[in-house]
C-alpha cells in the first residue's frame, strides 16, 4: 500500500505544481501590486507556489494514518488522491481569500484617494468663486 500512496502523492503534487506554474505569473503581478517591493512579492510567490505543491501531499500522507482494511487498491489510490486535491482546493481558495481582501483594501484606499481629490477640488473651485 506504501507504493499506490507515493503513485497518489506524486499525481496529487504533480497536479498542485501544475497550478504552481499556470498561476505564477498572474500571481506575481498580483503581489507585485500589493507588496512594498519586487523581492517580497517574489517570496510570496514562490512561498504560494510551495503550498500549492505542499497541501496535496499533505492530504495523502494524512491518508496513510488510516489503515486500509484490505480494501482494493483502487479504492485507497482514489480516496488519497482525492483528499489530495481537497487540500489543493482549499489551499487555492484561502490564497484567493487573502489576495482578494488585499486588492479590495488596495482598490479602497484608491477609491478613498479619489474621492478627497475631487472634493478638495471642489471645495477650492468653490471658494475661488466666493472671493
Amino acid at each position: 500500500m506504501t507504493m499506490i500512496l507515493l503513485l497518489s502523492a506524486a499525481a496529487a503534487c504533480g497536479t498542485g505544481a501544475m497550478f504552481a506554474l499556470l498561476l505564477a505569473k498572474p500571481l506575481y503581478g498580483t503581489l507585485g501590486d500589493s507588496c512594498s517591493s519586487g523581492r517580497s512579492a517574489s517570496f510570496w510567490t514562490a512561498y504560494s507556489s510551495a503550498m500549492m505543491v505542499l497541501a496535496p501531499a499533505m492530504g495523502v500522507l494524512f491518508m496513510a494514518a488510516f489503515p486500509d482494511h484490505g480494501l482494493p487498491v483502487s479504492v485507497v489510490f482514489s480516496r488519497s488522491l482525492l483528499l489530495g486535491l481537497v487540500c489543493l482546493v482549499f489551499a487555492l481558495l484561502v490564497m484567493g481569500r487573502v489576495l482578494g481582501r488585499t486588492a479590495f483594501k488596495q482598490l479602497d484606499a484608491e477609491l478613498k484617494a479619489e474621492i478627497y481629490k475631487a472634493s478638495r477640488k471642489e471645495v477650492l473651485e468653490a471658494n475661488r468663486k466666493q472671493v
